[in-house]
């Protein structure tokens, strides 16, 4: 059996499990869950507070989270969908493949992890980068952005890929730019003319900052955040009071 066979039987086999335990209604973990996703270990680092509060009285939509929606899913026109068999064939293949919102799943420890990154490349069966676009006027990314990246790379290494090639970039979007059908390409050429070192690249309406995957960083930040979910501590809110103000739960949380 070929590696990339095997990987796929074991991913398959995940997925299955993931279903039974919804099936079920079984999770050990806080509020039921039976898995961790890699965009609720980054929203711990911006407040876990809201991350208990959304769990507690559902998500609330707001102006900026319908933007960002819209803006995602305008990265994804003229993709193509292929079967998770093929996905994992061109990934070993010879030539450089983008995979948009792969979904990634894999065990760590005694716990499953999933995520969805906008795409990653691979080559030859190496993840190269993965990509995370961020619309925002800030013009930085946060260390909620960085940790989101870098679960994404546990999840990658856990699922059997060798990470020790693995970058991360994630671009920072004027919001203006959102419908910009070029984004995508103007990103991706920096990036290559960049080559792989780390830096921070400005393009118009954009600065990607460009990192290496460090696993002990990544798994320091995994080990806190699963404190939360398995009910070592209880929810830590941000310092932050400017953080507060615009929170869509600021009138219900108790901090």
């Amino acid at each position: 059996m070929k590696k990339w066979e095997r990987q796929l039987e074991e991913y398959a086999f995940l997925i299955k499990q993931l279903v039974k335990k919804q099936e079920k209604g079984e999770g050990k973990l806080r509020f039921n869950r039976y898995l961790i996703t890699a965009s609720d270990i980054a929203e711990q680092y911006f407040c876990e507070k809201k991350v208990e509060m959304q769990y507690l009285h559902g998500k609330i939509e707001t102006e900026a989270k319908i933007l960002g929606t819209e803006a995602h899913e305008k990265l994804l026109e003229d993709t193509i969908k292929i079967k998770t068999s093929d996905l994992w064939q061109k990934i070993y293949g010879k030539k450089p493949i983008f995979a948009l919102e792969m979904f990634l799943v894999a065990k760590y420890n005694d716990i499953i992890l999933v995520g969805r990154p906008d795409s990653i490349v691979f080559e030859k069966g190496f993840p190269l980068i993965v990509f995370e676009y961020k619309f925002s006027r800030s013009g930085r990314p946060f260390r909620d952005h960085h940790v989101q990246a870098r679960t994404y790379g546990i999840l990658l290494q856990n699922m059997g890929f060798d990470t020790s090639q693995l970058f991360y970039a994630i671009v920072i979007v004027d919001p203006k730019a959102k419908d910009d059908e070029k984004l995508k390409q103007k990103v991706v050429e920096a990036v290559i003319k960049n080559g792989p070192r780390e830096a921070t690249i400005s393009i118009e309406d954009a600065r990607i900052y460009f990192n290496k995957f460090n696993q002990a960083n990544a798994e320091q930040d995994l080990q806190w955040a699963i404190g939360f979910w398995k009910n070592k501590r209880e929810a830590i809110p941000t310092r932050n009071p400017n953080k507060c103000k615009t929170c869509e739960y600021n009138t219900t949380c108790e901090k």
